[in-house]
């Protein structure tokens, strides 16, 4: 199974409940995940206390990597998603071991001159991922009924298309976030969207 990482040049922008919550969705449809939480505030390990799981195992299928590490090399039974730091050496280690990386974006105009500026880094040091594809920009906290929003939205697309990436479906702002809660099935559209890249013998061996 892949290594995922979440990864974005600014801080708060979802990198982290990005992470937790799509694992938590593909953990749902019975594939195993270890998070593993790069970022030194250790943001994954907070949210694992507020859900009532400080020892890192969320669930049968779920668990955070004890010792942050990434795993070497990943198991073929698992995903691994991975949380990275804002800091563009802190993140390199989770780029470098990506199979797919996805960018999360706030659509607000600051936040647009950041992603272009990271899709920059990430073009500049593609050679040292040769197997990496960046599987997209991933709008989040995104209110359809602001047109600010939606402007900044196709703004995203542009920004996205000038580096050949696309814009997957945006999660939008829901007091569920808050909550940890997975009503309104934040996120589930990116773990879906992983499950469909799943070589179909690994598909049909799971449904056999």
């Amino acid at each position: 199974m892949p290594t995922v990482t979440i990864a974005a040049r600014k801080g708060g922008v979802g990198k982290t409940m990005t992470a937790l919550m799509t694992s938590r969705w593909l953990a749902r449809a019975g594939r195993d995940c270890t998070l593993v939480d790069l970022d030194p505030q250790r943001g994954l390990w907070d949210c694992a206390t507020v859900l009532g799981c400080p020892d890192g195992r969320l669930t049968r299928r779920l668990r955070l990597a004890p010792d942050g590490r990434i795993p070497q090399p990943p198991t073929a039974r698992h995903y691994t998603i991975i949380d990275t730091p804002p800091a563009t050496d802190g993140l390199m280690p989770g780029l470098q071991a990506a199979d797919y990386i996805v960018v999360p974006v706030i659509p607000e105009a600051q936040e647009m001159l950041a992603l272009g500026k990271f899709l920059a880094v990430l073009d500049a040091t593609r050679h040292e991922r040769p197997c990496a594809k960046t599987l997209g920009v991933l709008p989040v906290r995104y209110v359809h009924h602001w047109r600010a929003h939606r402007e900044c939205l196709v703004e995203v697309g542009r920004v996205a298309a000038d580096h050949g990436i696309e814009v997957l479906d945006p999660v939008p702002h829901s007091q569920a976030v808050t909550r940890y809660s997975m009503a309104g099935g934040l996120w589930r559209s990116l773990a879906s969207r992983l499950i469909a890249l799943e070589p179909a013998s690994q598909s049909a061996a799971r449904a056999a």
